[in-house]
């Protein structure tokens, strides 16, 4: 089971506030961050927050359909925010695994 629509994703991050994240292959720590409807990338190296594109946002999200990939690098056409993204749907997919 994975996350389908920017909404969807929207959703599950508003779950996860305050709660720390990883990406997958360079396991740097983020946070995800809604203010009212945009939601925010924040590294926690940089703490510079980095707007969501609900567009790219779901075509990461197809092609993760598609393909089952979760390598940043397949999705770096679509956006550079693909590690945050694909990191935030692995979270969801693992939290509906177990539950």
């Amino acid at each position: 089971m994975t996350l389908k629509t920017f909404n969807e994703f929207k959703n599950y991050c508003n779950s996860l506030k305050n709660q720390a994240l990883y990406t997958i292959s360079q396991n740097k720590e983020f946070f995800v961050e809604i203010e009212g409807n945009d939601l925010y990338f924040i590294p926690s190296s940089s703490q510079k927050r980095r707007k969501a594109n609900s567009e790219k946002t779901e075509r990461v999200l197809e092609k993760l359909i598609q393909t089952n990939s979760y390598m940043a690098s397949d999705y770096k056409e679509i956006t550079f925010h693909a590690s945050y993204i694909l990191a935030v749907a692995k979270s969801y997919q693992t939290k509906n695994i177990i539950d």
